[in-house]
């Protein structure tokens, strides 16, 4: 009965996340352009998104099935709204055309192996895809240290998904799914770097919520 109702919540609790990047559209619509803003961010979760779908398709495990789902659906439309708030276009079609070729290589590799040991192998490289696409928030970590600044990392974002990763690692050790635990791990680990900065580094014109960090651009007026 709790696993039963655990995955209600945590499907509820990660649907509902599916809307926070529309806080990143309306900040480019204001701006008028994206420009600044790395598309990676949306690109690499689609890949493991699309690499936890067909795990949960192989293990039967419908939430796996519905949220990741839903999610590709989703990120779909923000990156269609990053492409047309971009006025550089050609990074995107390559990383497009990229994580295309990664998925479909993938799905080839775990077809190579016989049925009893396609399940493991598509966990582990949805596990290992996960971790290894903590790259891109890692770029992002080292850019604003380059930069001195964490004005492109949206803290509001980088809260959810410490939130969600928490989340997904309960519901990793509840159902005894090692793969989910180990990913998730490595995502709080890197979580806990990035809202560190927000202390060390502040925005320049917003003000960090929870913690109530005031902008770079305040301080200097003072």
């Amino acid at each position: 009965m709790f696993l039963q109702l655990f995955k209600v919540w945590i499907g509820v609790f990660s649907v509902s996340f599916l809307f926070l990047p529309i806080l990143l559209v309306l900040d480019w619509r204001k701006r008028g352009t994206a420009e600044g803003f790395s598309s990676v961010v949306l690109i690499i979760p689609m890949i493991i998104q699309a690499f936890w779908l067909r795990h949960g398709w192989m293990t039967n495990d419908t939430t796996q099935i519905l949220i990741n789902s839903m999610n590709i659906s989703v990120l779909s439309c923000y990156i269609a709204a990053y492409a047309y708030y971009q006025p550089k276009r050609k990074f995107l079609i390559g990383q497009l055309i990229s994580a295309l070729l990664i998925i479909k290589c993938a799905f080839l590799y775990v077809d190579s192996h016989d049925s009893e040991h396609m399940e493991s192998a598509m966990g582990t490289i949805a596990a290992g895809a996960q971790i290894l696409g903590l790259g891109g928030r890692i770029y992002e970590i080292r850019r604003a240290i380059k930069m001195g600044t964490t004005e492109y990392i949206p803290a509001v974002m980088q809260f959810a998904v410490a939130a969600l990763m928490a989340q997904w690692f309960i519901f990793g050790i509840v159902t005894g799914n090692k793969f989910i635990v180990i990913a998730n791990i490595a995502g709080l680990i890197t979580s806990a770097v990035t809202i560190n900065l927000y202390f060390r580094y502040p925005p320049l014109t917003w003000t960090v919520p929870i913690f109530n960090i005031p902008p770079q651009n305040s301080k200097k007026q003072e």
